[in-house]
């Protein structure tokens, strides 16, 4: 027993160690040959097949429209005040354009005047000379007796007749509007049918409206668009 005490406190120990050591690796070479035996001949190459294997991707090319590309405009780096400038020029021009295309007429006071009547539209108007209820269809402009009638606005005169209860009637065209002047005196009238006149230029006197006598001297006009009557107030300069 002591000799045995020896041989392992000696030398002994260091061969027991490697004698160990051996058994271990040996071990471990069986191991991983049973490992590669179960596996087979071919797993090296499958394993070097999964490393390297290539994904199969689908011939569908990506679409991409060119106009959903951001572009970057060197214009919009621009300073503003140039297109300000230039949009303000373009919109003096079209203003001017449209002047010159439609120029708004001019109006002047047919007779120097207030109104006293005003355009009733469907509204009913009590009438203090036929003693009635009715539409008043233009505007009465009370003046003084014999006052002088100007044409409102430059146009044709189209029509002159006499209505009984309206007197003697003088119609201007002008467009598309029929400026009627009523209750003239017969004898004053200073236009003809086709004559050109212009706003301001006289042609005739008041007379007698005898459905308004009742209202004193005034002129009774009125205004047609289209044939139908309109307020003759929404075309005053």
């Amino acid at each position: 027993m002591n000799r045995i005490i020896s041989f392992f406190k000696g030398k002994g120990f260091y061969l027991a160690l490697a004698l160990c050591i051996l058994a271990a690796a040996a071990s471990s070479f069986w191991a991983i040959r049973n490992v590669m035996q179960r596996f087979g001949p071919n797993a090296n190459s499958s394993l070097e097949q999964e490393g390297t294997q290539e994904w199969d991707l689908p011939d569908v090319q990506v679409e991409q429209k060119v106009n959903d590309v951001p572009v970057t405009s060197e214009k919009q780096s621009q300073p503003s005040s140039s297109a300000s400038g230039s949009g303000e020029a373009s919109a003096q021009a079209g203003d001017s354009g449209e002047a010159a295309a439609a120029p708004v007429p001019s109006f002047v006071q047919p007779v120097d005047g207030q109104i006293t009547q005003v355009y009733s539209g469907d509204e009913l108007v009590y009438n203090e000379t036929l003693k009635d209820w009715r539409t008043h269809n233009g505007v009465d402009i009370a003046c003084g007796e014999n006052a002088q009638v100007k044409s409102a606005v430059a146009g044709t005169v189209c029509n002159i007749y006499d209505d009984g209860m309206w007197g003697r009637i003088v119609e201007v065209e002008a467009g598309e509007l029929t400026w009627r002047y009523a209750g003239l005196n017969a004898d004053s009238l200073q236009v003809a049918v086709g004559d050109t006149v212009s706003a301001g230029q006289a042609i005739g006197t008041v007379g007698e409206v005898m459905a308004e006598t009742a209202a004193g001297p005034h002129l009774h006009l009125e205004v047609l668009k289209g044939g139908n009557r309109v307020d003759p107030q929404h075309y005053f300069g």
